[in-house]
């Protein structure tokens, strides 16, 4: 296998020579070569990292949402030919103090406000004390004063003192009512799902929503851990009153994919998701959560990372599953398809799932499912086991409906075609390591657009590594119902 610098190399020639037009190949409709940096540099600490890519659907801008510099949120507005709409924020790009430590997640509510989620450390608190926090952006990049005058607001929820709590998704339904998805810690060695459900107007929790506008979701699924184990919430989806909540719960043997569905007016588990054994094969919980144990070998450190609905009313799931091969252990990304009530859709992959590995170790970041049914798939790679830093490239793979690899899907590095898109930004020159972190993934008419960050230098004093947002758009499908040529 060729080490990752060779392979970014090549990937670079690749898109230089723009050799093969396919639909995941970089667009050079945007930004002269699908590939648009941003750096915001607000301090010597020059940590940029974007998060999440939305499209406004008023005017088909990307709006752009990370971190810049932990304690800021950076929104950045992008024309579809790739250049800052300067409408937004200042010439395109504003930054806003907000007491996070990270963005974990963005939505766009119905009245086309930007929703960030994240969590931040309590002012005062312990080292750990950390808090959900939502914060939430009129389309201009100012912040929503119904909300607090920064925009922002913070969530103890302080279920133990000085407790990690934190948000890791976040979704928002037709009212504007928000909703969020993390872990909670209930003692030293318990953490559990946390899913909060906050109303519209001003995001404070509703009493509706299990009491206090939090509940506690438990797998606990250790035996050697009676009195509670590690479980946490990575990803969200609205499907009308149902919430599916899917991350990790910890097992004698390591993490097992976990969901939840619970009801998005109370909060309340659906005990017919999952009913049995019988209708869930392998899990470990049932009426209302569901556990998926792939032991793949390692560890089994698996965890599910993402959430989407297909058109036919099933759930995708995806994440990663760790695996040996020949002793080498690494990530693949794992991707399983489920009904409404829990139980495997066959047909899918080799039965019920697919995984891959097509670099030595990656971690999946997010899930998209197109008009025909196609799956993407996205995130990031590395050239050593467990995803060993520096050494990334981004990536985005594309399946079909029944879980097949897309072989034509984009030009390969040593020619012809592949089901995966490596992409890999210049840095600033010898002795630079390629080193690249894969946000979120949306859809424009088709064409894919991508949010990261890249690895600039790290050869700044004080041991300081400069990361600039990134932002790509592979060229998708090729016809626009709309007529747009952007």
């Amino acid at each position: 296998m060729q080490p990752l610098r060779c392979i970014a190399a090549a990937l670079l020639a690749t898109v230089a020579a723009a050799a093969t037009a396919r639909e995941g190949d970089t667009d050079p409709r945007f930004s002269g070569d699908g590939l648009q940096p941003l750096a915001y540099d607000l301090t010597t600490a020059r940590g940029d990292f974007a998060q999440r890519v939305i499209v406004d659907p008023r005017n088909g801008r990307y709006l752009v949402i990370g971190y810049v510099d932990a304690g800021a949120v950076g929104l950045a507005a992008f024309k579809p030919d790739g250049s800052l709409d300067t409408s937004f924020g200042v010439s395109g790009k504003i930054a806003r103090t907000a007491p996070l430590q990270a963005v974990t997640g963005v939505a766009l509510d119905p009245v086309r406000r930007i929703v960030v989620a994240g969590y931040g450390r309590k002012p005062g608190g312990a080292l750990l004390d950390y808090d959900p926090v939502v914060c939430r952006y009129n389309l201009d990049g100012f912040p929503d004063t119904d909300i607090a005058p920064d925009g922002c607001r913070r969530l103890p929820v302080d279920a133990v003192a000085d407790g990690t709590d934190t948000a890791s998704a976040v979704t928002v339904d037709g009212a504007g009512q928000i909703y969020l998805a993390g872990q909670v810690q209930l003692s030293a060695t318990d953490y559990d799902f946390l899913v909060m459900k906050l109303a519209s107007p001003d995001a404070a929790p509703l009493s509706t929503f299990s009491g206090n506008g939090s509940t506690f979701i438990a797998f606990d699924i250790d035996a050697s851990h009676p009195g509670g184990d590690v479980d946490g919430a990575e990803a969200l989806l609205l499907q009308g009153n149902w919430l599916y909540v899917a991350g990790y719960a910890a097992d004698e043997a390591g993490n097992d994919f976990a969901i939840a569905k619970i009801s998005a007016l109370n909060g309340s588990e659906d005990t017919t998701f999952c009913p049995n054994t019988a209708a869930c094969a392998g899990t470990q919980r049932t009426q209302g959560l569901r556990t998926i144990g792939y032991n793949l070998g390692g560890d089994n450190q698996d965890r599910a990372r993402a959430l989407a609905a297909t058109s036919d009313g099933n759930i995708l799931v995806a994440g990663e599953a760790e695996r040996s091969v020949s002793g080498t252990v690494s990530n693949n990304y794992l991707v399983t398809r489920i009904n409404s009530s829990g139980s495997y859709v066959a047909g899918f992959g080799s039965g019920v799932n697919v995984y891959n590995s097509f670099l030595p170790d990656l971690r999946l970041t997010d899930l998209r499912v197109r008009s025909d049914g196609g799956i993407l798939l996205a995130g990031t790679t590395a050239s050593a086991p467990l995803n060993a830093d520096p050494g990334r490239v981004q990536w985005v793979v594309q399946l079909s409906a029944s879980g097949q690899p897309d072989t034509q899907f984009a030009s390969g590095l040593g020619g012809g075609s592949s089901s995966i898109a490596l992409i890999a930004y210049p840095n600033a020159g010898s002795g630079q390591p390629t080193n690249h972190e894969t946000g979120g993934l949306t859809l424009d008419h088709g064409r894919i657009v991508l949010a990261g960050s890249r690895l600039w230098t790290q050869n700044l004093p004080n041991g300081v590594r400069d990361f600039d947002y990134t932002v790509t758009r592979l060229k998708g499908d090729s016809l626009f119902t709309d007529g747009l040529e952007f």
